[in-house]
């Protein structure tokens, strides 16, 4: 039996500044580093509270730029669970960002589809609905 555990993914951005702006600013998730990486890159991290982290990725040539927004295919990228779905969706959309599908209930639980400046798909659950296993 493994046990690992994922920390943290890459997201390729066209601007590190842009995106923290809406990851920080939009979403509310914190900025838990911004520092150079010892090859000379910007190593930025942001995450949800008590969540995975993201690193934010500056792209820098054409097939980086070509998969923002898409790099699961079209498919959701990311699945985030919210103690208040109403409340967090609600603030979401205050913010500007896109709700592609509004709320659903499905086997797994309550659940809203959103998108996030750069065309990423998220799927927010209801944390009292949503099975952890």
């Amino acid at each position: 039996m493994s046990d690992a555990s994922l920390f943290m993914v890459s997201l390729v951005v066209p601007a590190i500044d842009d995106a923290i702006e809406h990851y920080v600013g939009d979403w509310g998730f914190s900025l838990v580093n911004d520092s150079r990486h010892a090859s000379g890159h910007r190593w930025v991290e942001v995450a949800p509270k008590g969540g995975a982290r993201l690193r934010l990725v500056e792209a820098s040539n054409d097939k980086e730029r070509a998969v923002i927004g898409c790099q699961a295919g079209g498919r959701v990228a990311f699945f985030m669970t919210v103690t208040n779905l109403t409340l967090s969706v609600g603030q979401w959309a205050k913010n500007g960002i896109e709700i592609v599908e509004p709320e659903r209930v499905e086997s797994y639980g309550r659940v809203v589809l959103l998108k996030d400046r750069y065309g990423n798909r998220w799927d927010v659950l209801d944390a009292q609905s949503c099975p952890t296993s």
